[in-house]
């Protein structure tokens, strides 16, 4: 180890690859509230030569999780750059979202990797244990915000337009938004794994938030419609404690 929701998704309409096109998402409640969510959060770095176990432990994560609503976040933090390889991927943004979860779960320092669940659970990154530990605990609880629709729509010039609108206890919290690229293959040339060919899943692109509960958000230079996802996810401004996901995706 070395120192980055309730509900169900429906595909309701997609587009062609050569014109704007959208994908509506909408959730479904139970009488006990909305459907649980697992949002994992891996914050990994390309120069860090004991993330990729933690990589192939979320990308095995994001194929076998199915009709589940379980949600991949790979943010790639940018102080391992320092070490002779930059990371493509890497933000200091990222960076600074991983020293939140330091100061808030009071832990000693910042770690890669580190999977954080629903903003409540950390541990290394690669204990598959762990993870399905924490998945169980997210996936056993109701809780009470959900997106009643969500419209990511991929332009022509490469923009993505997202138009959502939330319903339940958001006082308090933030919509964050993630620009994912669905899978990215890296050959590392220098520093710890100078030399690997690296494979990486859900790779965080861009990040917006907002704390309306409805209204328009817009990404531009997305990468290429077949390898873009969106997920969306409410997180409380002070715990950061996640109540809620929703994701779209073009196929």
């Amino acid at each position: 180890m070395k120192y980055l929701l309730i509900l169900s998704m429906m595909l309701a309409a997609c587009g062609n690859t050569t014109a704007p096109s959208s994908i509506v998402v909408k959730n479904k409640n139970t009488a006990a509230g909305f459907e649980p969510v697992a949002v994992i959060e891996l914050f990994t770095s390309q120069g860090c030569s004991s993330c990729p176990p933690a990589d192939a432990l979320l990308e095995q994560t994001i194929n076998d999780t199915g009709n589940k609503n379980i949600f991949a976040l790979s943010f790639h933090v940018d102080y391992w750059n320092r070490l002779g390889w930059t990371d493509p991927f890497s933000s200091a943004a990222y960076s600074q979202r991983q020293s939140d979860y330091v100061s808030i779960m009071h832990l000693d320092g910042a770690y890669t990797p580190q999977m954080v669940v629903n903003g409540t659970t950390e541990f290394v990154g690669s204990n598959g244990s762990k993870l399905k530990q924490a998945l169980s605990k997210a996936l056993s609880t109701n809780t009470s915000v959900h997106f009643s629709a969500l419209q990511a729509t991929y332009n022509t010039d490469h923009s993505v337009n997202v138009q959502y609108n939330t319903e339940g206890a958001l006082k308090g919290q933030t919509i964050q938004f993630a620009l994912v690229s669905l899978h990215e293959t890296t050959a590392v040339k220098r520093g710890e794994n100078g030399g690997a060919t690296l494979q990486s899943s859900n790779v965080v692109r861009q990040m917006k938030s907002s704390t309306s509960s409805s209204g328009n958000i817009i990404f531009s230079a997305a990468p290429a419609k077949e390898n873009t996802a969106l997920i969306a996810f409410v997180q409380d401004e002070k715990t950061m404690m996640i109540s809620g996901a929703a994701k779209a995706v073009w196929q």
